[in-house]
């Protein structure tokens, strides 16, 4: 593959829902793949450009892991000060990759090729969804300490304002893997 200026694998870091008294939490992984064509590299190669998923940049990559962080706690008022309790965190993961079926009499080299890139985006956007999970972990580990305030709106906001700190700190983290691994590149993703 040409090395160009774009990046292989976007993601996005949002909250979907801030300081909700309702309880609830779970976590949810899926991959979505998406059809490409063609009989040669080039084509493979057209094809991943014209219709790989577009990240929150805007960018169109070969890949993509969008991850989505919510939390909710409860909270309660008592001997003149507010404590968050039983916190949930949602992580929500999607990992979209590329997924293409060989035609009849396409060259055997060109499926081992497809093959190896295949597992290494896949690496990379491993890697993405590692870090969502270390991102999430550390949003639970956050909302656990026992942190109190004197009016309730003040500790939700104090603990939302720690929770956007916490996700902030992960785009840069992500961000980091992306430049430290040039978007899958030095991991070999850009052998198509």
């Amino acid at each position: 593959m040409p090395v160009a200026s774009r990046p292989v694998a976007p993601w996005v870091l949002l909250p979907l829902f801030a300081a909700w008294p309702v309880l609830a939490g779970a976590d949810s992984f899926r991959v979505e793949t998406f059809a490409i064509h063609g009989a040669t590299a080039q084509e493979l190669r057209a094809d991943l450009s014209r219709l790989g998923p577009v990240g929150d940049t805007g960018i169109r990559g070969d890949a993509y892991t969008e991850y989505r962080i919510g939390w909710k706690f409860s909270m309660t008022f008592k001997d003149r000060s507010c404590r968050a309790d039983r916190a949930a965190v949602e992580l929500d993961v999607t990992m979209y990759l590329p997924g293409w079926v060989p035609p009849d009499g396409v060259d055997a080299q060109l499926i081992a090729t497809w093959d190896r890139f295949s597992e290494v985006l896949r690496e990379h956007e491993e890697g993405h969804h590692r870090l969502a999970i270390a991102a999430a972990e550390e949003v639970r580990r956050r909302l656990r300490a026992r942190v109190r305030a004197a009016s309730c709106e003040g500790l939700r906001k104090k603990l939302d304002d720690t929770v956007n700190q916490v996700l902030r700190d992960y785009r840069e983290k992500q961000q980091d893997y992306d430049r430290d691994t040039d978007y899958g590149r030095e991991q070999g993703a850009n052998i198509l």
